[in-house]
Parts: structure tokens; C-alpha cells; sequence
């Protein structure tokens, strides 16, 4: 399982969503809650809005506390952002059973000290293997690793492009959407990947 937090941006106009997602599946398309970026997602079109993982943790304690710490009363005031409210446990999360109790020693997620102190455990080096993780497999902007690439392509050399049906064969045989599937075979497929060579 993943505990992530990511950054949606909305490519027409710069504005931002952050947010935690829990997931087994990094690649699953999840855009967020918000009421105002669900409606500019359907205004606009999925295509026009980026995904990036900012961070991922190992517990659900550890992501909605970054969440608080980036999602504050300041961020929600800015004009360019969809957020309506802080991060963190919020109206409707609930706490897991053993991090109540932590809680009622350790203080409020809310205490500025306690996110301070969360921000700074968080070591560099940390920072930058998960980033170097996420970079190699998904990129900043969904790019792939010239690796993640090859293998791809070696799982799917049987599979007839031109015959109908490959789409279906090819997130089978990949485990990722239809849309997904598209994407990369125009991306890289007919793409600079395959021109470079």
C-alpha cells in the first residue's frame, strides 16, 4: 500500500490541488475530491490536468500529517489553489484507533511545534530516494524510465498493434487503463523514444 501526497495542476490556468491518497496502485488515475477541481476536471478534460506525487510514506499517519503541513490556512486562502480546507484529518477522515490514542498524549496534529518537528524528522536523504523512486518510474511530468520503457515494450512485443482488440490486450498484459495504454503508445511507441534508436 501507498500513502501518497500529490499535487494536481490544471494546465490552462496554473491552478493547484493538493492532496493524500491511499492506494495499491500508484497508477490509478485518482484526481482528487474537491468539489471545485471535480468540476473544472469535468469543465476542461482529464487531459488538461497534471499529476504528481510529491511524497510517499509508509503509514497513513506520516501522509496526512505532510498534508496538514502543506495544506494550511494560508495555502487555502490563495487564490490558485482548489483546496477548500486544511489537510490532515479533516471533516471526513477518521483517525485510525491507535493514532487517537497517540494523540491524546502527543497533542493535536493542529499544533504548529508537533508539524515542525514532523517536517524536520523527515530526513533529506529520505526525501530524495523517494524522489529519485517516483522520478525513475513515473518523472514529474509521467515520464518513464528508458528501463520502465524496454520493459514495457519486451511484455508487449507479441501483441499486434494493428489488429483489433490490442488495447485490451495490452493493459492486460501492463495492468493499466485503456487511456493509459493510449497514451503510452503514442507517446513512446511512435514517439521520441523510438526515434532516438
Amino acid at each position: 500500500m501507498y500513502y501518497t501526497v500529490y499535487k494536481i495542476t490544471n494546465l490552462t490556468n496554473g491552478k493547484i490541488y493538493i492532496g493524500a491518497h491511499r492506494t495499491s496502485n500508484l497508477d490509478d488515475y485518482y484526481m482528487g475530491s474537491g468539489v471545485k477541481i471535480k468540476d473544472d476536471i469535468r469543465k476542461y478534460g482529464k487531459d488538461n490536468f497534471k499529476k504528481e506525487y510529491m511524497f510517499i510514506f509508509e503509514n497513513e499517519r506520516e501522509m496526512y500529517d505532510m498534508e496538514s503541513i502543506l495544506v494550511n490556512e494560508d495555502f487555502i486562502k490563495n487564490e490558485n489553489v482548489y483546496n477548500l480546507s486544511t489537510g490532515g484529518y479533516g471533516w471526513n477522515r477518521r483517525e485510525p484507533e491507535n493514532e487517537r490514542a497517540m494523540n491524546s498524549k502527543a497533542g493535536s496534529w493542529k499544533n504548529i511545534e508537533k508539524r515542525r518537528k514532523i517536517c524536520e524528522s523527515i530526513p533529506m536523504s529520505k526525501r530524495k530516494e523517494i524522489g529519485k523512486k517516483l522520478g525513475d518510474k513515473y518523472g514529474g511530468l509521467n515520464g518513464l524510465s528508458s528501463e520502465e520503457i524496454e520493459k514495457r515494450f519486451d511484455i508487449i512485443k507479441d501483441i499486434n498493434l494493428l489488429k483489433y482488440g490490442w488495447v485490451n490486450k495490452v493493459s492486460d498484459k501492463l495492468g493499466i487503463t485503456h487511456t493509459q495504454v493510449k497514451r503510452f503508445i503514442e507517446k513512446y511507441y511512435k514517439g521520441e523514444f523510438y526515434r532516438r534508436k
